[in-house]
Order: structure tokens, then C-alpha cells, then sequence
């Protein structure tokens, strides 16, 4: 099914829906629900795998044989130096996941509260509500996409209301991994801010009413006020623990305004700041790069070790200077970083001549 111009147009994946209801009834049913959802109309298999662009039997063949087996693992350091598992989906899944993602998932609502995989909103956004405030609560949440199951993907984002119950497990079962969010998967990102679109609205005007500041970034929740926070902490626990989450308790942080308040690496005490590390780092890098030349500063980075193509990993070190240089400037706005804009000019002019 295709709309052209606001007119419905049937294909031969809607043949079985057709036969059933007859061309007229057929086509009140989708513009009754086109009145209601700006979703793509799916009644039954032969729409869902035309959707999916995938043969019918294939995707009865994925969802019967467990799309468990359709991921490949793979570990990644944490800053901690622990591990995180990754679960990669295989190149039929991922396309089906990524249509998933485009067409319902990014067209689901959020909460104004989430600040992590939406457009044009970022960690400044998760940052700049706590700015200046004198008490500061942070908290995480323990193996977060793990825990959120099946049947929360399922109410949340793939519910009647959108789909037919059929279509909808099916649906989820494409979203699922060993019945819980895969980390790693295009669509699980999104799904998790549809999951927790309940709680974060409770929770904000909740403390809205109180005048506490609440964002959530991903498994990170902050709060912040002039008045203490403990009560709060002990409502959000309860909350979370209702919902199948775990705080870690590891990563949960009091901080007042007499200490360093950081929100998603970001300092908020008076207004938004990266870290003197973070400055100090990155100004002795471009120093280097500066005074004795990218590929100079690259032998000192690789003990010597460049490999064959040096232009092509010095354009890459340069890259990142840049980033880091845009990530500074994104969050200290005004014109107290004239030393780093005038060094970002210079980067880009010696990277463009490696090119």
C-alpha cells in the first residue's frame, strides 16, 4: 500500500485484505486510521511483509526460527573497565528493524524529558535544566535495555491501538532478543524512550509541581532543586523498581553546589562548562599538532607505529581535534574560547591539504 498525494493506492500485498473486506470498506478502514496515527496501515502478514520488503515466507521463517539466532555478540570496553555485551543484528534483520525505526518507531510520541536519541537534542539539552541549582541527584539505571522485556515493547510501541494483536508480536518479536531489548539493534534506542515515555511524564510533573528539574539520558536520570532530594530519590526507586528497573546504587551520586556538579560530563555549577581535564588535554594535543605538525604528533601518539597510509590517519587525528573542538564550542557558548576557534580554523585548513 503506497499514499500518493493523499490518495491510497493498493498493491498486490493487500490482496488478502482486499478479498476480505471488499475495495470500499477497505479503504474507509484505512483512512478511519490514518484520521487517528500517522503509522503505515497493517492488518494482516501479506501488508506486514510487503511493509518489511521481504518475501512472506522469510519472515515467517525469521520470526518462527527466533530472530535470537539472526545477532552476532561482540564486546566493547567501558570506561570503568569493565565490558558491555553488543548485539549486532545480521544484514536481513538490521533492514528490517531499520524500516521499523523510519516509519513507526520515529513516528511514536516522547517525552519532553528524554534528551538521548531524538533529533536535534543533545547532552547540552540534558544539561542546561540543572544549571546553577543547589542540590544535584543522579541516578542509573542497572543494565537498562536488558531489562526492558517483551511484553513492555509490545504495550509500549506495537499495541492494538496501532496494529493487530498478530502483527504486533510479530512486530516485536523483530525488536526482541531472548525476550528483552538487544543492545545494539537500530530499533532498541528509540523503543526504550517509547517504554519509559510513561514514567518520565509522571515523574517530570511530578516534580514540576515541586519546582525540581528532571531529564533523562538514556539510563542516566537527573534531578536537580534548591532543596534536597533524598525523598525524591526514594519515590524514583520505588517507581523504577515497579517497572522491572534496578538503580545502581554504584553510580548513584548526592551533589551539592560547594562540589562539581556534572551532568552527562557536562559542569553546570554556574553555567555550562566542560571539565579544566577535558580543556587542558585537548589545548596540550593542538599544541603539539601546532608547533611540530600532525604527523610529527602522530609518531609521539603511535610509538612510531603508522602503518602505510599516514595521510589518511593523520586526516582522522585531525578529525577528532575537530570534534572535540565543536563538542566545547556546542556546550560554552559566547566568546571566551577565541583560543580554540582560531585553532579550529588552522586544523581544518591543514586537514583539507592532506586531502
Amino acid at each position: 500500500m503506497k499514499i500518493v498525494k493523499n490518495h491510497i493506492m493498493f498493491g498486490a500485498e493487500d490482496t488478502n485484505f482486499i478479498k476480505k473486506f471488499g475495495l470500499s470498506e477497505a479503504l474507509e478502514m484505512v483512512e478511519n486510521f490514518r484520521t487517528l496515527n500517522n503509522l503505515p496501515f497493517i492488518y494482516d502478514s501479506l501488508q506486514l511483509a510487503g511493509f518489511l520488503d521481504i518475501p512472506l515466507g522469510v519472515m515467517f521463517r525469521m520470526v518462527r526460527k527466533g530472530c535470537d539466532s539472526l545477532y552476532h555478540s561482540h564486546t566493547i570496553k567501558k570506561k570503568n573497565g569493565g565490558e558491555r555485551q553488543l548485539y549486532s543484528p545480521y544484514c536481513v534483520l538490521k533492514r528490517c528493524q531499520s524500516i521499523i525505526l523510519r516509519n513507526i518507531l520515529m513516528k511514536l510520541p516522547v517525552s519532553k524529558y528524554a534528551t538521548a536519541y531524538k533529533p536535534k537534542v543533545s547532552i547540552v539539552d540534558n544539561a542546561n535544566p540543572h544549571i546553577g541549582k543547589k542540590y544535584l541527584l543522579k541516578m542509573d539505571i542497572t543494565d537498562f535495555f536488558d531489562s526492558i522485556s517483551f511484553e513492555q515493547v509490545y504495550s509500549a510501541a506495537f499495541n492494538t491501538r496501532y496494529f493487530p494483536k498478530h502483527i504486533g508480536v510479530i512486530l516485536t518479536n523483530l525488536c526482541c532478543r531472548s525476550d528483552s531489548l538487544p543492545q545494539g539493534a537500530p530499533t532498541s534506542p528509540a523503543i526504550s524512550n517509547i517504554v519509559m515515555k510513561n514514567f518520565d511524564n509522571n515523574i517530570g510533573n511530578w516534580c514540576e509541581e515541586r519546582g525540581i528539574s528532571y531529564t533523562r539520558y538514556c539510563d542516566d536520570l537527573t534531578f536537580s532543586s534548591d532543596k534536597p532530594l533524598y525523598h525524591l530519590y526514594v519515590k524514583v526507586k520505588k517507581m523504577l523498581y515497579n517497572m522491572n528497573f534496578e538503580v545502581n546504587e554504584n553510580k548513584t551520586r548526592f551533589v551539592t553546589s560547594a562540589s562539581r556538579q556534572s551532568v552527562t560530563g557536562i559542569t553546570v555549577n554556574q553555567k555550562l562548562t566542560v571539565s579544566r581535564e577535558y580543556k587542558r588535554e585537548l589545548r596540550q594535543k593542538i599544541y603539539y599538532v601546532l608547533k611540530f605538525g600532525v604527523k610529527s604528533s602522530l609518531v609521539y601518539e603511535t610509538n612510531g607505529f603508522l602503518g602505510d597510509d599516514v595521510n589518511a590517519i593523520a586526516t582522522h587525528m585531525l578529525n577528532v581535534l575537530i570534534g572535540k573542538i565543536n563538542y566545547l564550542l556546542s556546550v560554552e557558548k559566547g566568546e571566551g574560547n577565541n583560543y580554540f576557534k582560531k585553532a579550529k580554523g588552522i586544523l581544518i585548513l591543514m586537514r583539507d591539504e592532506l586531502e
